[in-house]
């Protein structure tokens, strides 16, 4: 691993810019891992002399404003600007994703770079393009991102990690350990963690708006999901929709569900939970989680997707909730039967 990262930063540093920058991607529907990955590398690369600049889909959602995010360390991709981005970019970074398909729309300008880098700890982590740094026994792709950093910090001869990007890579290993209690947790995860809050990281406050802060929305919204839930295969599989009927109802944000899935999880008996959401674009966006011996990313590469052993996901597109529904009731026979 450490030859690739070193690779990694060799690229990174040693590349003639002539003026162009260093785009980073993180993937469509920012959670904390990939934004606070992405921030926190754009911010160690400036502090070594590079220009580089966090390019997304979309703007930050206001459930992650709390980690104060300067305005001038991200763009919003447009398709209308796309010529003069591609001609800027000298250097793609995809983390957290590895594929431009999970960039949502700046994938398209991702897909043209001429240079491309990956960072990732997904285990269907995509196609062999680039230099890739692939370690799925990671809990975070902000873990690898760290070391990343402990390597240009060598080679610039500085220290870099100052206490706003060392909060950037906590957001994101708290978010991908759930506050370091899910099984991907590592005595490594920990190590890195101590090394942040060392840092100056704000372990405390990060998990408040991670974790337990919420609105009347959200409860609304879950608690209708909730109700709504279905159990299969002798309680062993829970699954429920969210749709945007649902989420007009209770006046909540496409984002009100995040958690719902590992919530139906957490059921005494359950082995494996679904949550079908319905989103705006008309597109069914489908979130797993599961226990052993169930593995959430093999279900969703039946379906295109990908993810964890014990995390995963997948997109379908032109099928309603219900098709969707049907699918997975019937997919999941062969895992119960093995």
């Amino acid at each position: 691993m450490s030859e690739v990262a070193n690779a990694i930063v060799e690229v990174l540093l040693s590349s003639d810019l002539s003026g162009k920058t260093i785009f980073v991607y993180p993937h469509a529907r920012l959670d904390g891992d990939c934004i606070g990955s992405a921030l926190s590398l754009v911010a160690v690369l400036r502090k070594a002399g590079r220009c580089s600049c966090v390019m997304l889909e979309e703007p930050i959602p206001e459930r992650l404003s709390f980690m104060d995010i300067p305005e001038d360390i991200y763009r919003i991709y447009s398709p209308e600007n796309h010529d003069n981005l591609a001609s800027e970019q000298c250097i793609a970074v995809a983390v957290d994703c590895s594929e431009a398909g999970r960039m949502g729309s700046a994938g398209a300008l991702y897909e043209v770079a001429s240079v491309k880098v990956v960072i990732d700890h997904h285990v269907s982590s995509g196609e062999a393009v680039g230099t890739r740094l692939v370690v799925p026994k990671a809990a975070a792709t902000a873990e690898l991102i760290l070391q990343v950093i402990r390597i240009i910090e060598a080679r610039v001869n500085k220290s870099l990690l100052d206490e706003q990007i060392a909060n950037f890579l906590m957001v994101g290993i708290q978010s991908d350990t759930g506050r370091f209690s899910y099984q991907n947790t590592t005595p490594d995860t920990l190590r890195a963690a101590a090394d942040l809050l060392e840092a100056g990281a704000n372990l405390y406050l990060n998990a408040y708006h991670l974790f337990d802060l919420t609105s009347v929305e959200r409860m609304r919204l879950i608690a209708k999901a909730l109700s709504g839930a279905r159990m299969f295969y002798d309680g062993k599989m829970a699954m429920t929709a969210v749709t945007q009927e649902m989420i007009r109802d209770t006046n909540a944000s496409d984002y009100s569900a995040d958690g719902l899935v590992s919530s139906l999880r957490d059921i005494e008996g359950v082995v494996v939970s679904f949550v079908v959401r319905e989103s705006k674009d008309g597109e069914v966006r489908v979130n797993i989680r599961s226990r052993e011996p169930f593995d959430s990313a093999a279900f969703a590469e039946f379906f295109g997707g990908g993810g964890h052993h014990r995390a995963a996901g997948f997109t379908v597109r032109d099928s309603s909730v219900n098709e969707v529904c049907k699918s997975i009731i019937h997919q999941a026979v062969s895992f119960f039967s093995e």
